[in-house]
């Protein structure tokens, strides 16, 4: 092989292992105890957000806020918060079913009692 080969191919494995190290470090993050709390901190914040927005009658802000939530929520790995935090997270796909029906009344009160739970939960993190 001449030399402009071989510095290709060293090029490309370089790359390769630092893109490589780079997504490593971000599933870490999500992992890693900081990380945890931030996506947990993330599911509560959107979550309220839902709730206020359940509470003014807008279902589709709620509905919105939820997705986020649940998205938020699927950032947290390991055995973190276990079935609490699975159980949360039902009641809260049961508000954002409330939601997107247009019952934002029963989806308020069902994201309250969800948000006492995430709070638990997060306190004991």
């Amino acid at each position: 092989m001449n030399k402009q080969k071989i510095h290709t191919k060293l090029a490309a494995s370089l790359l390769a292992g630092a893109f490589s190290l780079g997504i490593s470090s971000e599933i870490i993050a999500a992992e890693s105890p900081g990380g945890v709390a931030r996506y947990m901190d993330l599911t509560i914040k959107s979550t309220q957000q839902a709730q206020q927005q359940a509470k003014q009658g807008n279902k589709e802000g709620c509905a919105q806020n939820i997705k986020e939530a649940r998205q938020h929520y699927k950032e947290i790995t390991g055995d973190t918060a276990g079935m609490p935090m699975q159980r949360a997270m039902k009641k809260i796909k049961t508000a954002q079913t409330a939601c997107e029906a247009g019952d934002t009344a029963k989806g308020a009160d069902i994201l309250t009692d969800a948000l006492k739970d995430l709070e638990a939960i997060q306190g004991k993190m």
